[in-house]
């Protein structure tokens, strides 16, 4: 469900259009698109995942096909106290060559992960596929890159299928990227309301679970039924990652939907302190 954001402009005397963003908690089947998250590696330390979501047939190849992992590795001393090897936008190079050459042979990539001193990339397809001639033809200094098969096809998909939580977040980001673009910093605190949907007991419970986080319930929804709570507060991105993993766990724990978030942009232009204009 698309949910806008309502562009109340505070402060502007000139004409401003509404500008419109999502927070879908998960990517519909014919939403191709990339998510990047963070998950923890065996060594506690962060692995960067890109992951590829809403496309049919890379989810029907992750589950029933073949899997194939390219590793480029870099010496230890090129990597960072968090396992990060340096120099990674060197590999975009033959990231983009394997994508450009590989859907021909039937094989996409479904996610690349950077951490524990290296970067994979993790391919899908039917049938055999030699990746080595792609690889030799495309050296990247600094990086030894070999592919192998998936040995673990269940740890890939946990790995490479982003949580409610993650998709929830990467929305949120999407909403705040366009807040910033209308010059937006979502540091000022305005309210912001919160869509659910579920039976009506069930939102009952998490309006009061939520209650102590600062949400009230601002109007009741039929058809179907649903509540919108509000909150006064801040939009930016360090609000969103401490207040979004308990909206999604209360939602969960009360057996609701949450459908989104939706504000206003504010902008102040202090000469004109007291010009509103709304859409």
């Amino acid at each position: 469900m698309i949910k806008k954001i309502a562009s109340f402009l505070l402060g502007f005397s000139s004409f401003s259009l509404p500008v419109s963003a999502h927070t879908d908690k998960a990517p519909s089947s014919n939403s191709d698109r990339w998510m990047i998250y963070e998950r923890v590696a065996s060594d506690g330390k962060p692995l960067v995942v890109v992951a590829r979501t809403g496309n049919a047939q890379v989810q029907t190849l992750l589950l029933n096909g073949r899997a194939t992992v390219v590793i480029c590795r870099t010496d230890p001393t090129n990597v960072n106290d968090q396992g990060m090897p340096q120099g990674t936008n060197r590999l975009y190079s033959i990231e983009d060559k394997l994508d450009e050459e590989l859907p021909a042979t039937g094989a996409l990539r479904v996610a690349s992960v950077t951490g524990q001193g290296q970067r994979r990339m993790f391919f899908v397809h039917h049938g055999p596929i030699d990746f080595s001639p792609v690889l030799q033809t495309n050296r990247v200094p600094g990086f030894i890159c070999d592919a192998s098969e998936v040995d673990d096809r269940r740890a890939l998909i946990q790995l490479v299928t982003p949580t409610p939580l993650e998709s929830q977040l990467n929305g949120d980001q999407d909403v705040i990227a366009n807040l910033q673009k209308s010059g937006d910093d979502g540091h000022a605190p305005r309210k912001t309301d919160f869509w659910f949907y579920g039976q009506r007991k069930s939102l009952g419970s998490l309006a009061a679970n939520l209650k102590t986080h600062g949400f009230s319930v601002d109007h009741w929804l039929s058809g179907p039924n649903g509540v919108v709570l509000s909150r006064k507060m801040p939009v930016d991105f360090a609000t969103f990652q401490a207040l979004t993993p308990i909206i999604v766990g209360a939602a969960e724990q009360s057996g609701v939907d949450y459908d989104g978030w939706e504000t206003f942009i504010v902008t102040q232009n202090p000469t004109q302190p007291n010009d509103r204009k709304d859409h």
